[in-house]
Protein backbone atom coordinates (compact mmCIF):
# COMPACT_ATOMS: atom_id res chain seq x y z
CA UNK A 1 0.00 0.00 0.00
CA UNK A 2 1.67 3.49 -0.93
CA UNK A 3 1.64 6.59 1.45
CA UNK A 4 -1.11 8.75 -0.23
CA UNK A 5 -4.11 6.52 1.39
CA UNK A 6 -2.18 6.95 4.91
CA UNK A 7 -1.71 10.34 4.52
CA UNK A 8 -5.40 11.28 3.79
CA UNK A 9 -6.78 8.78 6.37
CA UNK A 10 -4.37 11.03 8.77
CA UNK A 11 -5.79 14.39 7.33
CA UNK A 12 -8.87 12.91 8.06
CA UNK A 13 -8.50 12.24 11.62
CA UNK A 14 -7.07 15.88 11.63
CA UNK A 15 -10.09 18.01 9.96
CA UNK A 16 -12.21 15.23 12.45
CA UNK A 17 -10.53 16.73 15.42
CA UNK A 18 -10.90 20.35 13.92
CA UNK A 19 -14.73 19.62 13.94
CA UNK A 20 -14.99 19.61 17.53
CA UNK A 21 -13.26 23.01 17.42
CA UNK A 22 -14.93 24.11 14.81
CA UNK A 23 -18.56 23.20 16.46
CA UNK A 24 -17.22 24.35 20.15
CA UNK A 25 -16.65 27.95 18.70
CA UNK A 26 -19.77 28.39 16.33
CA UNK A 27 -22.23 27.16 19.48
CA UNK A 28 -21.24 30.19 21.29
CA UNK A 29 -23.96 32.13 19.16
CA UNK A 30 -25.90 29.36 17.38
CA UNK A 31 -28.47 27.38 19.00
CA UNK A 32 -27.06 23.29 19.54
CA UNK A 33 -29.73 21.57 17.39
CA UNK A 34 -29.62 23.93 14.80
CA UNK A 35 -26.55 24.09 14.01
CA UNK A 36 -26.52 20.42 13.78
CA UNK A 37 -29.77 20.82 11.44
CA UNK A 38 -27.93 23.37 9.22
CA UNK A 39 -24.74 21.95 8.98
CA UNK A 40 -25.63 18.61 7.59
CA UNK A 41 -28.70 19.43 5.62
CA UNK A 42 -25.88 21.77 3.44
CA UNK A 43 -23.30 19.13 3.90
CA UNK A 44 -25.84 16.60 2.14
CA UNK A 45 -27.15 18.96 -0.76
CA UNK A 46 -23.08 19.36 -1.46
CA UNK A 47 -22.54 15.78 -1.48
CA UNK A 48 -26.26 15.07 -3.50
CA UNK A 49 -24.70 16.54 -7.06
CA UNK A 50 -21.72 13.74 -6.46
CA UNK A 51 -24.04 10.77 -5.62
CA UNK A 52 -26.57 11.36 -8.29
CA UNK A 53 -24.38 11.67 -11.09
CA UNK A 54 -21.63 8.75 -10.21
CA UNK A 55 -23.85 5.75 -8.43
CA UNK A 56 -27.05 4.51 -9.20
CA UNK A 57 -30.36 5.58 -6.98
CA UNK A 58 -31.14 3.67 -4.37
CA UNK A 59 -34.23 1.26 -4.15
CA UNK A 60 -37.03 2.23 -1.64
CA UNK A 61 -35.59 -0.63 0.92
CA UNK A 62 -31.73 0.40 0.55
CA UNK A 63 -33.62 4.18 1.35
CA UNK A 64 -35.28 3.15 4.07
CA UNK A 65 -31.98 1.43 5.16
CA UNK A 66 -29.98 4.04 4.96
CA UNK A 67 -32.91 6.71 6.47
CA UNK A 68 -32.60 4.30 9.84
CA UNK A 69 -29.24 4.79 9.68
CA UNK A 70 -29.62 8.59 9.41
CA UNK A 71 -31.68 8.49 12.90
CA UNK A 72 -29.27 6.73 14.87
CA UNK A 73 -26.60 9.23 13.28
CA UNK A 74 -28.67 11.99 14.30
CA UNK A 75 -29.35 11.35 17.31
CA UNK A 76 -25.91 10.42 18.55
CA UNK A 77 -25.01 13.96 17.19
CA UNK A 78 -27.59 15.86 18.89
CA UNK A 79 -25.99 14.12 22.41
CA UNK A 80 -22.80 15.19 21.23
CA UNK A 81 -23.57 18.65 20.35
CA UNK A 82 -25.13 18.98 23.97
CA UNK A 83 -22.11 17.70 25.59
CA UNK A 84 -19.89 19.73 23.74
CA UNK A 85 -21.69 22.79 24.55
CA UNK A 86 -21.71 21.51 28.53
CA UNK A 87 -18.27 21.27 28.59
CA UNK A 88 -14.71 22.49 27.66
CA UNK A 89 -13.08 19.40 28.27
CA UNK A 90 -13.31 18.22 24.39
CA UNK A 91 -10.40 15.53 24.31
CA UNK A 92 -11.88 13.42 27.13
CA UNK A 93 -14.71 13.74 25.29
CA UNK A 94 -13.50 12.76 22.23
CA UNK A 95 -11.83 9.68 24.11
CA UNK A 96 -15.38 8.65 25.19
CA UNK A 97 -16.98 9.13 21.99
CA UNK A 98 -14.22 6.67 20.75
CA UNK A 99 -14.91 3.94 22.66
CA UNK A 100 -18.25 3.58 20.51
CA UNK A 101 -16.01 1.36 18.15
CA UNK A 102 -16.07 -1.21 21.04
CA UNK A 103 -19.70 -0.58 21.68
CA UNK A 104 -20.59 -1.54 18.27
CA UNK A 105 -20.09 -4.87 18.45
CA UNK A 106 -22.41 -5.50 21.27
CA UNK A 107 -25.13 -3.55 19.88
CA UNK A 108 -24.32 -5.97 16.28
CA UNK A 109 -24.89 -8.73 18.74
CA UNK A 110 -28.28 -7.83 19.92
CA UNK A 111 -29.42 -6.81 16.50
CA UNK A 112 -27.70 -9.47 13.79
CA UNK A 113 -26.59 -12.40 15.89
CA UNK A 114 -23.04 -12.06 15.55
CA UNK A 115 -21.13 -12.36 18.69
CA UNK A 116 -17.98 -10.75 19.59
CA UNK A 117 -15.14 -12.99 19.39
CA UNK A 118 -12.96 -13.46 22.71
CA UNK A 119 -10.36 -10.97 21.86
CA UNK A 120 -13.58 -8.14 22.06
CA UNK A 121 -13.77 -9.41 25.86
CA UNK A 122 -10.26 -8.93 26.63
CA UNK A 123 -10.02 -5.93 25.65
CA UNK A 124 -13.38 -4.19 26.86
CA UNK A 125 -12.29 -4.18 30.56
CA UNK A 126 -9.27 -1.79 29.63
CA UNK A 127 -11.45 0.55 28.14
CA UNK A 128 -14.31 0.77 30.92
CA UNK A 129 -10.65 1.67 33.04
CA UNK A 130 -10.02 4.06 30.57
CA UNK A 131 -12.71 5.80 30.67
CA UNK A 132 -13.35 5.54 34.49
CA UNK A 133 -9.64 7.27 34.61
CA UNK A 134 -10.60 9.78 32.08
CA UNK A 135 -14.18 10.84 34.12
CA UNK A 136 -11.93 10.89 37.66
CA UNK A 137 -9.46 13.36 36.15
CA UNK A 138 -11.91 15.74 34.64
CA UNK A 139 -14.07 18.23 35.97
CA UNK A 140 -17.38 17.14 34.90
CA UNK A 141 -19.43 19.93 37.15
CA UNK A 142 -22.83 19.97 37.25
CA UNK A 143 -23.82 19.95 33.92
CA UNK A 144 -23.66 15.84 32.77
CA UNK A 145 -22.26 16.43 29.85
CA UNK A 146 -19.88 13.15 30.57
CA UNK A 147 -23.55 11.62 30.46
CA UNK A 148 -24.24 13.30 27.08
CA UNK A 149 -20.83 12.13 25.68
CA UNK A 150 -21.52 8.37 27.06
CA UNK A 151 -24.90 8.34 25.41
CA UNK A 152 -23.79 9.77 22.15
CA UNK A 153 -21.33 7.16 21.97
CA UNK A 154 -23.74 4.15 22.54
CA UNK A 155 -25.88 5.33 20.15
CA UNK A 156 -23.03 6.00 17.82
CA UNK A 157 -21.77 2.37 18.65
CA UNK A 158 -25.27 1.13 17.89
CA UNK A 159 -25.14 3.38 14.27
CA UNK A 160 -21.73 2.15 13.51
CA UNK A 161 -23.24 -1.96 13.85
CA UNK A 162 -26.08 -0.82 11.78
CA UNK A 163 -23.77 0.88 8.63
CA UNK A 164 -21.50 -1.88 8.96
CA UNK A 165 -24.41 -4.14 8.49
CA UNK A 166 -26.18 -2.47 5.63
CA UNK A 167 -23.19 -0.76 3.62
CA UNK A 168 -22.24 -3.57 1.44
CA UNK A 169 -25.56 -3.31 -0.37
CA UNK A 170 -26.07 0.60 -0.82
CA UNK A 171 -24.00 2.86 -3.13
CA UNK A 172 -21.59 4.59 -0.29
CA UNK A 173 -22.22 8.36 -1.44
CA UNK A 174 -25.73 7.89 -1.59
CA UNK A 175 -25.24 6.18 2.07
CA UNK A 176 -23.66 9.46 3.37
CA UNK A 177 -25.81 11.71 1.48
CA UNK A 178 -29.16 10.09 3.16
CA UNK A 179 -27.78 9.86 6.22
CA UNK A 180 -26.29 13.10 6.63
CA UNK A 181 -29.33 14.62 5.28
CA UNK A 182 -31.83 13.17 8.34
CA UNK A 183 -29.32 14.01 10.90
CA UNK A 184 -30.08 17.62 9.09
CA UNK A 185 -33.77 17.06 9.49
CA UNK A 186 -33.68 15.80 13.27
CA UNK A 187 -31.51 18.56 14.26
CA UNK A 188 -33.94 20.99 12.32
CA UNK A 189 -36.87 20.23 13.75
CA UNK A 190 -35.65 19.51 17.35
CA UNK A 191 -34.62 22.96 16.89
CA UNK A 192 -38.04 25.22 15.66
CA UNK A 193 -39.82 22.88 18.55
CA UNK A 194 -36.85 23.51 21.77
CA UNK A 195 -34.83 26.90 20.25
CA UNK A 196 -34.95 30.15 19.95
CA UNK A 197 -31.88 31.74 16.87
CA UNK A 198 -30.45 34.78 18.54
CA UNK A 199 -31.73 38.19 16.31
CA UNK A 200 -28.18 38.59 15.44
CA UNK A 201 -24.90 36.52 14.79
CA UNK A 202 -21.48 37.83 14.14
CA UNK A 203 -19.64 37.25 11.04
CA UNK A 204 -16.67 35.04 12.64
CA UNK A 205 -19.28 32.75 13.78
CA UNK A 206 -20.85 32.47 10.47
CA UNK A 207 -16.95 31.33 9.69
CA UNK A 208 -16.50 28.82 12.40
CA UNK A 209 -20.34 27.61 10.47
CA UNK A 210 -18.45 27.35 7.08
CA UNK A 211 -15.73 25.75 8.48
CA UNK A 212 -17.92 23.04 9.82
CA UNK A 213 -20.27 21.99 6.37
CA UNK A 214 -17.08 22.45 4.25
CA UNK A 215 -14.07 21.25 5.98
CA UNK A 216 -14.90 19.15 8.67
CA UNK A 217 -18.07 17.79 7.13
CA UNK A 218 -18.46 17.67 3.36
CA UNK A 219 -14.14 17.59 2.98
CA UNK A 220 -13.69 15.05 5.53
CA UNK A 221 -16.60 12.51 4.11
CA UNK A 222 -15.14 12.63 0.91
CA UNK A 223 -11.55 12.11 1.96
CA UNK A 224 -12.73 9.47 3.94
CA UNK A 225 -14.54 7.82 1.13
CA UNK A 226 -11.40 7.86 -0.90
CA UNK A 227 -8.99 6.77 1.85
CA UNK A 228 -11.17 3.88 2.61
CA UNK A 229 -11.51 2.88 -0.81
CA UNK A 230 -7.31 2.19 -0.82
CA UNK A 231 -6.62 0.82 1.86
CA UNK A 232 -8.00 -2.24 4.55
CA UNK A 233 -10.53 -1.81 7.37
CA UNK A 234 -8.15 -2.62 9.63
CA UNK A 235 -5.63 -0.03 8.73
CA UNK A 236 -7.98 2.87 8.53
CA UNK A 237 -9.64 1.66 11.98
CA UNK A 238 -6.16 2.28 13.13
CA UNK A 239 -5.24 5.46 12.23
CA UNK A 240 -9.04 6.42 12.80
CA UNK A 241 -7.33 6.02 16.91
CA UNK A 242 -5.50 9.79 15.98
CA UNK A 243 -8.68 11.92 16.51
CA UNK A 244 -9.02 12.03 19.84
CA UNK A 245 -5.26 12.87 20.51
CA UNK A 246 -5.91 15.64 17.97
CA UNK A 247 -8.68 16.71 19.75
CA UNK A 248 -7.06 16.52 23.28
CA UNK A 249 -4.11 18.62 22.06
CA UNK A 250 -6.17 21.10 20.32
CA UNK A 251 -8.58 21.29 23.85
CA UNK A 252 -5.19 21.78 25.40
CA UNK A 253 -3.96 24.56 23.38
CA UNK A 254 -7.41 26.55 23.04
CA UNK A 255 -9.23 25.44 26.38
CA UNK A 256 -6.71 25.02 28.44
CA UNK A 257 -7.51 21.55 28.95
CA UNK A 258 -5.67 20.28 31.89
CA UNK A 259 -3.40 17.23 31.38
CA UNK A 260 -3.51 15.06 34.70
CA UNK A 261 -1.56 12.09 35.36
CA UNK A 262 -5.64 9.87 35.70
CA UNK A 263 -6.35 11.84 32.30
CA UNK A 264 -3.37 10.70 30.00
CA UNK A 265 -3.71 6.90 32.01
CA UNK A 266 -7.00 7.03 31.17
CA UNK A 267 -6.42 8.08 27.61
CA UNK A 268 -3.53 5.27 27.47
CA UNK A 269 -6.01 2.60 28.52
CA UNK A 270 -8.59 3.58 25.91
CA UNK A 271 -6.26 4.25 23.28
CA UNK A 272 -4.46 0.66 23.88
CA UNK A 273 -7.85 -1.47 24.00
CA UNK A 274 -8.80 0.44 20.50
CA UNK A 275 -5.01 -0.66 18.86
CA UNK A 276 -5.74 -4.47 20.72
CA UNK A 277 -9.02 -4.89 19.37
CA UNK A 278 -8.16 -3.99 15.64
CA UNK A 279 -4.56 -5.58 16.01
CA UNK A 280 -5.94 -9.23 14.84
CA UNK A 281 -7.72 -7.57 11.87
CA UNK A 282 -4.39 -5.75 10.98
CA UNK A 283 -2.23 -8.98 11.39
CA UNK A 284 -4.95 -11.13 9.06
CA UNK A 285 -4.75 -8.27 6.32
CA UNK A 286 -1.01 -8.78 6.37
CA UNK A 287 -1.14 -12.34 6.21
CA UNK A 288 -3.44 -12.44 3.38
CA UNK A 289 -1.38 -9.32 1.17
CA UNK A 290 1.37 -11.66 1.63
CA UNK A 291 -0.06 -14.77 0.08
CA UNK A 292 -0.98 -12.45 -2.18
CA UNK A 293 2.55 -11.13 -3.09
CA UNK A 294 3.78 -14.67 -3.28
CA UNK A 295 1.29 -16.49 -5.37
Amino acid sequence: MNRAPLVLMTLVTLLAAAGWLFSKEAIHELPPAGFIGSRFLLAALLLLPLAWLNEPVPTQTQFVRATGGGVLLGTSLLLWITAISQSDALGSGAFIMSVSTLMAPIAAWVAFKARPGRHYWLTLPLAIAGLLLLSSGTSWGVSFSLFWFLAAAATLGIQLAVHRHFAQSIPPTWLTCIQLAMTGVLGTILSLLTEQWPDTISSGIWGWFAASVLIATTLRYLLLTLSLSKMTTAHAALLMLLEPVWTLLFSTLFYDEPLGGAKLAGAGLVLGALALYQLPMLLRSIKLRRRGTTA
